[in-house]
């Protein structure tokens, strides 16, 4: 009996220790595993955010050179200069148009040297002179109305008749005389005529030359005052000597006129 117990007691202990390496082997393979997976891990994350920050970072340099650009900058005060300067025209040209057939015109807008100003201080002067274009260009439709209605019912004074004739053109290194020309002019109408070398044929030789019969009787020729018109006196006649349009050449000539009755 005794000895049954001791083999009994022996067996158990032999169980125990073979058993203790299985389970210690088992502790270390899970050990390792949850190493591993760590080590798989971690890459993967680091990975992430390193894709994430390059992507960032370029938006905010992109959004900051198209705002910051200073040849973008430059670009667009060009444009409005440009604006600005073709409004000037428009508007130098109505109050000349005006001043002349009429006697009188609304004063520019004064603008200041465009070099020196901001792209808002520009933006406001074009405003100004397209307003400014606007209010004589409805000046200038009623002027032409009133020259229609003159040219339909004719009062004393509203016609003349004008010879042009001796007329020098002198250009650059060309000097040419120009053919004898008749026309009639209507109070308050300005246009001008071609004086040509040869008035039948095709001529490189020729020069413009604007005559205006204005609503002061005044009579000018390329803006330049050479007579006022009696519409009580029925002939006269004028000399001029006036800059060509280019202010590079002159003409010389004589304007005879006279005043048609109405009929």
């Amino acid at each position: 009996m005794l000895i049954l117990r001791s083999g009994l007691l022996l067996a158990t202990l032999f169980i125990s220790a073979c058993s203790m390496p299985i389970f210690q082997d088992l502790s270390t393979s899970k050990t390792d595993s949850v190493d591993q997976n760590v080590s798989n891990n971690t890459p993967v994350e680091s990975t992430k955010s390193t894709d994430v920050a390059p992507t960032t970072s370029t938006n905010d340099n992109t959004s900051n050179e198209s705002t910051s650009n200073p040849l973008n900058n430059v670009s667009s005060v060009d444009s409005l200069t440009k604006q600005l300067r073709a409004q000037q025209a428009l508007a130098k040209a109505n109050y000349t148009e005006l001043t002349n057939r009429t006697g009188k015109a609304p004063q520019l807008p004064s603008i200041s040297n465009v070099n020196n100003l901001s792209s808002n201080q520009i933006n406001d002067a074009t405003q100004q002179l397209r307003s400014y274009v606007s209010k004589t260009n409805s000046t200038l439709a009623s002027l032409n109305a009133r020259v229609d209605d003159r040219q339909k019912v004719a009062l004393n004074g509203d016609l003349i008749r004008i010879f042009l004739s001796e007329t020098t053109i002198t250009h650059g290194n060309q000097t040419f005389k120009a053919q004898p020309l008749v026309g009639q002019w209507i109070r308050g109408e300005s246009r001008a005529i071609r004086l040509k070398d040869n008035i039948l044929f095709e001529d490189p030789k020729s020069e413009d030359l604007n005559i205006t019969f204005s609503e002061t009787y005044q009579l000018i020729v390329n803006n330049k005052v050479i007579a006022t018109i009696n519409p009580n006196r029925e002939k006269n006649d004028a000399d001029f000597t006036v800059a060509t349009h280019d202010n590079k050449g002159s003409i010389v000539g004589r304007l005879d006129f006279r005043v048609v009755d109405d009929e």
